[in-house]
């Protein structure tokens, strides 16, 4: 410390370019700091790594004390730039360093409107605070600078754009509170004609109320690709939130833009149709995955429940109700009930469900090889697992109504001198097929499949 504190003392760098004042400033050594300006020259301020100052070190490792110390000796510190472009305020915007960033704002205001990056990719501090969703940064640069969100980065993007890029909801809300800036930034385009709606119906995520109610905001709005915001939706949210999504942008009077569906030629070197086209590819993928899991697993359970139906079905055909004939004759032996219409109605419906449980079983059990028929008849292997599923399913609802059909019947044929205990009977069996209709209406009333919707947008 003797030598360094020698005024005669050059202070060189290491082979690393750090001298000892940027080491005592990246450290956090207040007082050696302190010691070393006392008696250093103009050149121990030289660039350290990466053409960093001792105030880019010290705000980078947030050390307050030394910042306010290495400004007060040389001001002009927190315009240098490094080798990426940014300077010193640049990284207190980006780490959140709410009284650092106050502090240099209160003695150069000028730095709040610097680009930080290099000439063909730069960005601004309020896009930087933006991408961070630092609120605290944000109100205090509008404070020091009230017209520095007009700026946007080298991509034509805003801070709304910005922040609903990287997900921050409660920044957005923000910054639409902050009516002076909010009627530019909602409606403003990027380079490739994308408004902030635009991001935030590609991000899948979901639309605030304030943005959809926002007078400023026009739904009907194309980008360079033709698209509106509810085009983007459509194709390019893949998830559950997908029908939200849409649904909201629908209700509130957001349309198709339609004009991608009449194009004969498209731009193949698009980067909006290339980033979707590879999220729907992957998100094909996913979704096909899940979907083969989920029928699988509901396979185990529909085989369980068909067995039981063909295990009912089996011991009610050699159960029959009534009774047998047991008085010596030709009847020995046949059903006591065998003349009358609703017992062979019930004959003809177990021996229905009986059948059908059998082939869904059977059909559930094909499901083992579809890999190898899908091969074989050149067809993917979803469509393969959905089509036995289905065919297995359908089987499955025509045994459970066959066996409700039996029961309800073979009730009556026994119960037939009681008309009106054998009526109830009916009427109360019957309420199964008032619920069987319900679950079926239910399953009709669906919106389109995600993989639907892929095949629909990229099929021509």
């Amino acid at each position: 410390m003797r030598l360094l504190l020698n005024p005669e003392h050059d202070f060189p760098a290491n082979k690393a370019g750090e001298t000892p004042l940027y080491l005592a400033a990246e450290s956090g050594f207040y007082a050696a700091l302190i010691e070393i300006l006392n008696v250093c020259e103009e050149s121990t301020h030289v660039a350290g790594p990466l053409n960093r100052t001792p105030l880019h070190a010290a705000v980078i490792q947030k050390h307050t004390e030394c910042v306010v110390v290495l400004l007060l000796w040389k001001e002009h510190l927190c315009e240098e730039y490094d080798v990426w472009g940014w300077n010193s305020l640049h990284y207190a915007v980006k780490q959140g360093l709410t009284k650092i960033v106050s502090y240099m704002l209160r003695r150069n205001k000028s730095l709040a409107y610097d680009r930080a990056g290099s000439e063909n990719e730069w960005t601004t501090a309020f896009n930087i605070a933006a991408s961070e969703g630092h609120k605290a940064i944000i109100h205090e640069l509008l404070r020091h600078c009230p017209d520095c969100w007009d700026m946007v980065d080298s991509n034509g993007q805003n801070a709304l754009h910005v922040a609903i890029l990287n997900d921050h909801e409660i920044l957005v809300n923000e910054l639409f509170e902050l009516r002076f800036c909010c009627d530019r930034l909602v409606d403003e385009a990027d380079n490739d004609g994308n408004t902030p709606l635009h991001w935030l119906a590609a991000s899948g995520n979901r639309v605030p109320q304030m943005i959809l109610d926002h007078p400023s905001v026009k739904k009907m709005t194309f980008n360079k690709q033709n698209q509106t915001p509810l085009d983007i939706a459509s194709s390019r949210t893949l998830t559950t939130e997908k029908e939200k999504l849409v649904a909201v942008l629908r209700e509130s009077n957001a349309r198709l833009g339609q004009r991608r569906t009449f194009e004969v030629h498209q731009s193949k070197n698009s980067r909006m149709i290339d980033k979707m086209k590879k999220h729907v590819d992957k998100d094909r993928a996913k979704i096909e995955t899940l979907q083969m899991e989920k029928i699988l697993k509901s396979t185990e359970i529909q085989v369980v429940v068909a067995t039981l139906i063909m295990t009912v079905a089996f011991a009610a055909g050699f159960t029959l109700p009534g009774g047998l004939e047991n008085d010596n004759g030709p009847n020995k032996g046949m059903s006591i009930l065998s003349k009358k219409t609703a017992f062979r109605v019930f004959v003809i419906s177990d021996v229905l469900a009986f059948t059908c449980a059998a082939a869904a079983i059977y059909t559930y059990s094909f499901m083992a090889d579809c890999d190898v028929v899908a091969g074989e008849i050149n067809m993917p292997l979803l469509n393969v697992l959905r089509m036995n599923y289905d065919t297995a399913n359908n089987l499955q609802r025509i045994a459970m109504t066959a066996v409700v059909v039996a029961f309800v019947t073979g009730m009556y044929a026994t119960l037939e001198n009681s008309l009106a205990l054998a009526v109830s009977v009916c009427v109360i069996g019957c309420f199964s097929f008032y619920f069987f209709g319900l679950i079926n209406s239910s399953w009709d009333i669906k919106i389109n499949s995600p993989l639907q919707t892929i095949h629909e947008l990229f099929r021509s």
